[in-house]
């Protein structure tokens, strides 16, 4: 069962990549619906430590799925659900293949200038793992990206980003979504484990 997810982790469609050698793969922003993808963060760029490794542990069925990689998945960002001077924001993965895929852990998560700089610190972990989230074709898993409303606490707000690079749990291979809507403020960034 490792090697199924060694050989589902290296299957990527280098030609989708963009960022350095095939790392990085554009989607499009859901904040602007019908825009085209971004033809990818430049290379300079640093890298990200990828979100959690994920094992092959069996499905929800009984049977094994493999696990779901960049190439496999889209993902779009909800907009901010504030309260009580918190800003929690949906970050969801759609498994875009045409076979089930699973995903377990944290995510790593990054919010990304234009000229390919990171703004601040990778979201920090907020919670514990979850259950495996088996993903059927065109169905769903989601994060709780978290913030604080600006002026609540600590110092002031990071620079808005152009993108937000995510790894998928378990991935080398990252996704990047073009969106400026995600503002961190208070030095509050984390994300929590995958819940399907």
């Amino acid at each position: 069962m490792a090697s199924l997810a060694l050989t589902a982790a290296g299957c990527g469609d280098s030609s989708d990549a963009a960022g350095p050698a095939g790392a990085t793969r554009s989607v499009p922003g859901s904040t602007a619906p019908g825009t085209a993808s971004p033809s990818g963060v430049p290379s300079s760029a640093p890298a990200i430590a990828p979100g959690e490794p994920a094992g092959s542990e069996p499905a929800a069925t009984g049977q094994t799925s493999r696990r779901c990689t960049a190439d496999g998945l889209s993902m779009s960002l909800g907009r901010g659900d504030a309260g009580a001077g918190q800003i929690h924001y949906r970050l969801t993965f759609e498994n875009t293949s045409e076979e089930p895929c699973t995903l377990h852990g944290f995510p790593g998560v990054s919010l990304i200038k234009r000229d390919g700089s990171v703004i601040g610190d990778p979201a920090g972990r907020e919670g514990g793992t979850r259950e495996q989230a088996l993903i059927a074709p065109g169905g769903t898993a989601d994060v709780s990206l978290h913030t604080l409303n600006q002026g609540t606490d600590g110092p002031g707000c990071w620079d808005r980003p152009d993108y937000l690079r995510v790894y998928p749990p378990g991935s080398t291979e990252a996704l990047t979504l073009r969106t400026p809507q995600l503002h961190v403020c208070g030095d509050r960034f984390t994300t929590t484990a995958v819940d399907g």
